[in-house]
């Protein structure tokens, strides 16, 4: 008896686990059954050191060059990779990075994206990243967890990716975030990456870090909703496409909207500004706010 009450009290955290856990929730939880811990950090920064128990899988292993710009990996590869992370049918995924740059955070919330579009739901974000982890007396380990063998089945969603001709017929009739900094599109500053300046015409400027603190936790749930919903007059219930320079900035904008406000119709351009900006056929304004 004492056993099933045990499994079932576990059942129940996991199946309430929400779109972001603390450190102090992973130090409790890191050995659940069915929990699968994902490092989304560069190899090298993994065996340094790491969350026991989770297994690496850094960004160029979910995305791969088209052209000028990146996109998601196809089912099969996608699948691939989150079955040889242990990642069941049954499981519940927690992803992490080690903050080692701006780019490493992003690399999280880009992983989450993929996971979903990939029809795998049951996944959360450590607030705070590694550093939150050991704040919390979590210990690390640098030996690598061995590959697992998930039986998840992939079925990729392409409604939540805006294709560059979605994006061309939506503007002045969908809103759209711009998640880059401010500079970027107001058009003051080109991007080295980019042939042109400037933002997709009728999209809002709401720089991705607005959503973080300086120490990169989440902001309380009521502020972003206050900058978002109340600050830029988004709709929840409306559709919204999010785009950044590459799909990783927009993906931190992303999942604010959607795992964490609730946005059930946001989707995000994936190529973003380094397909829309490299060409001659893409209408753009330069200093001009919206």
């Amino acid at each position: 008896m004492r056993n099933l009450m045990m499994l079932m009290a576990l059942a129940v955290t996991l199946a309430a686990m929400e779109p972001v856990v603390t450190g102090e929730w992973l130090v409790k939880h890191a050995g659940d059954k069915n929990l699968v811990i994902v490092d989304v950090s560069a190899p090298e920064a993994y065996e340094e050191g790491h969350i026991p128990g989770a297994r690496n899988a850094s960004i160029e292993l979910w995305r791969h060059g088209v052209g000028k710009h990146a996109e998601v990996r196809s089912a099969a590869e996608l699948q691939a990779q989150m079955r040889r992370l242990g990642i069941g049918s049954d499981s519940k995924v927690v992803v992490y990075s080690h903050h080692l740059d701006n780019k490493d955070l992003l690399r999280a919330t880009y992983v989450l994206w993929a996971m979903e579009y990939a029809g795998f739901k049951k996944s959360a974000l450590l607030d705070g990243g590694l550093s939150a982890y050991t704040a919390a007396g979590g210990k690390l380990s640098d030996t690598a967890t061995a590959e697992g063998s998930g039986d998840v089945t992939v079925a990729t969603d392409a409604g939540m990716i805006a294709t560059l001709d979605e994006v061309k017929a939506s503007r002045g009739k969908v809103a759209m975030i711009d998640s880059r900094p401010a500079v970027f599109y107001f058009g003051a500053e080109k991007q080295g990456v980019l042939k042109r300046a400037g933002h997709i015409s009728g999209a809002h400027s709401y720089f991705w870090r607005y959503n973080v603190t300086p120490n990169n936790r989440l902001k309380p749930k009521v502020e972003l909703s206050a900058m978002l919903e109340e600050g830029l007059g988004l709709d929840k219930d409306a559709p919204l496409i999010v785009y950044c320079t590459g799909g990783l900035e927009a993906s931190m904008n992303y999942f604010v909207v959607h795992r964490v406000l609730g946005f059930a119709q946001a989707k995000l351009y994936d190529a973003s500004m380094k397909e829309w900006a490299n060409r001659d056929d893409t209408p753009m304004r330069v200093f001009v706010w919206e």
